[in-house]
């Protein structure tokens, strides 16, 4: 989804992100290295991430950083599995302000419909734990009315 830009980074190095294209679902996850919430969640979501995708690519992130500090911001995105973009891109603030009304603080995982780039949902955090992976069938449910 051209919304997203086409240049991203994940830890293999840039990329422009070929996993978006194919994805059934999309998640935009606003996080911060210096949020002791974002580092318990983080966890979990690569968990998730990396369970959902074990057979087949399905599910992508996109990581948005609200980290002042460049070396902090490194050090988060380092284990991250998905993609997310440079520390200074342009892009990152473009997405933020389009889904800023649906964040409600960090972290927040919001779950995109890959279509059209509508929220789902702005509570992918609470719905990954409480339901593990059972919520990815629920968001695509949810996609549907959508």
């Amino acid at each position: 989804m051209d919304k997203f830009g086409t240049s991203f980074q994940s830890v293999e190095g840039p990329t422009d992100g070929p996993n978006l294209k194919n994805a059934r679902l999309i998640g935009v996850y606003i996080g911060a290295q210096w949020s002791q919430p974002c580092q318990r969640f983080t966890p979990s979501l690569i968990e998730f991430y990396t369970k959902i995708n074990e057979e087949i690519q399905q599910f992508e992130i996109i990581y948005i950083g609200m980290d002042e500090n460049e070396e902090k911001y490194k050090e988060i995105v380092s284990d991250m599995p998905w993609l997310f973009y440079d520390f200074k891109e342009f892009v990152k603030y473009q997405v933020y302000n389009e889904y800023k009304k649906h964040i409600q603080g960090i972290p927040c995982l919001l779950i995109l419909n890959p279509n059209n780039g509508l929220v789902i949902t702005n509570q992918g955090r609470g719905t990954i734990e409480k339901e593990g992976q059972g919520a990815f069938e629920k968001w695509l449910t949810q996609m549907s009315f959508k």
